[in-house]
């Protein structure tokens, strides 16, 4: 269904990176995973994934600044667009604008079932052609 995507997982906490991954790499997924938000603009210069599932509160460099930085990037190299999901405990109007005006396209709020997820992730990648 999903077999050879990239996905970036971006969280500070260990075991969401370990449990998201593992669940990821089930359905098929290519996964790579970042701590931070200055190591998710490193791992998506190495090579840009499919789709970055991000926290939003991080240390170093939050997913909002993380993600203007990957659009930056984007456009200085005229790089395509690489959709952005905001996996996040926060669940505020303010929390979702900003994360819409940093350059993300979906928001999802902690805790998400794998199914949610992966119906998410789906629809981005069809919206994306990369079904």
């Amino acid at each position: 269904m999903m077999t050879g995507r990239k996905i970036l997982v971006v969280d500070d906490d260990p075991s969401i990176r370990e449990i998201l991954s593992l669940q990821l790499t089930r359905l098929g997924f290519e996964v790579a995973t970042a701590g931070d938000g200055l190591e998710a603009v490193t791992a998506f210069k190495a090579g840009a994934p499919d789709v970055i599932l991000m926290d939003l509160m991080m240390p170093r460099l939050d997913g909002l600044a993380a993600c203007q930085q990957i659009r930056a990037v984007e456009k200085k190299t005229g790089a395509k667009r690489t959709p952005v999901l905001f996996l996040t405990a926060r669940d505020s109007t303010h929390d979702k604008t900003s994360a819409a005006l940093s350059g993300g396209d979906e928001f999802v709020a902690k805790p998400v079932s794998i199914r949610e997820l992966t119906e998410r992730l789906e629809a981005i990648l069809l919206r994306k052609g990369k079904p």
